[in-house]
């Protein structure tokens, strides 16, 4: 059997060189890209490739390059983001819409293209095979940062894209909003540790069945659940449409 595959999208310095040492290190064969690869990661990975986050139209590419060079791969982890300060941390809406946009398309949209390739190599995949998708996600999902107001909107629009994903795929694909925290919960902020995101990571990428997809968790303590995480209802499926077909019918 061939040895599975991972593709980390954001292979940067700390966490997603980290995350690519520790599954080379296990057999497993390392896809990475990012804006400006390091030589660090040339010397770890067994593909790399330059990469734009900020063009979604590029992404399915990425996936295609992977696939011809190593194969479909079995794990995805989106560890990319980009963020623009806020000049004023008391007006957060002080930068400009380009710098918005950009943020949004990189910390969002792409994420949005990254999973939906992803599920699509997924379920090519024999069943035995691992397939999970890993979002690098922050305490912005429950906490407010004016400072960084782009990059909090593209975080929360991922978590509800990886709590959908799990919803609706879990029972054959995972998905996760991971998210490193302190042990008393409080955000880890400049203090993300890539050994810590490396190691659950792997535990992740080697579950049998979805856990759950607000993945938060201590270094050396693994998962951890902290008051605020969030677990919505989800509508059954064709409700919606079936609410609209009702509306539309009304008299006016």
């Amino acid at each position: 059997m061939s040895a599975p595959v991972v593709f980390i999208l954001g292979a940067g310095p700390n966490v997603g060189t980290s995350i690519a040492s520790k599954f080379a290190a296990e057999g497993w064969k390392v896809a990475a890209a990012s804006r400006s690869p390091k030589d660090e990661i040339k010397k770890i990975a067994h593909h790399v490739m330059a990469a734009d986050f900020s063009d979604a139209e590029k992404i399915s590419s990425l996936f295609a390059e992977v696939e011809a060079k190593l194969g479909i791969p079995n794990v995805v982890i989106y560890n990319a983001y980009s963020v623009a300060f806020s000049p004023n941390g008391s007006n957060p809406f002080s930068f400009s819409v380009a710098e918005y946009a950009k943020d949004i398309a990189v910390n969002t949209t792409s994420v949005y293209a990254a999973a939906s390739t992803a599920l699509a190599g997924f379920r090519k995949l024999p069943d035995a095979s691992p397939t999970v998708f890993i979002y690098t996600g922050n305490m912005q999902s429950s906490l407010i940062v004016p400072e960084v107001v782009s990059l909090g909107a593209g975080k929360n629009a991922s978590a509800y894209l990886m709590e959908t994903a799990a919803a609706a795929y879990g029972a054959k694909h995972q998905f996760y909003y991971a998210d490193e925290r302190l042990p008393d919960g409080r955000p880890v902020m400049a203090q993300l540790s890539g050994e810590a995101h490396a190691g659950y990571y792997f535990e992740l990428a080697t579950r049998k069945t979805q856990g759950p997809w607000d993945a938060t968790f201590v270094k050396g303590v693994g998962y951890k659940r902290f008051e605020g995480e969030r677990d919505r209802e989800v509508t059954p499926a064709g409700m919606l449409t079936e609410h609209v077909n009702k509306a539309l019918k009304v008299p006016s």
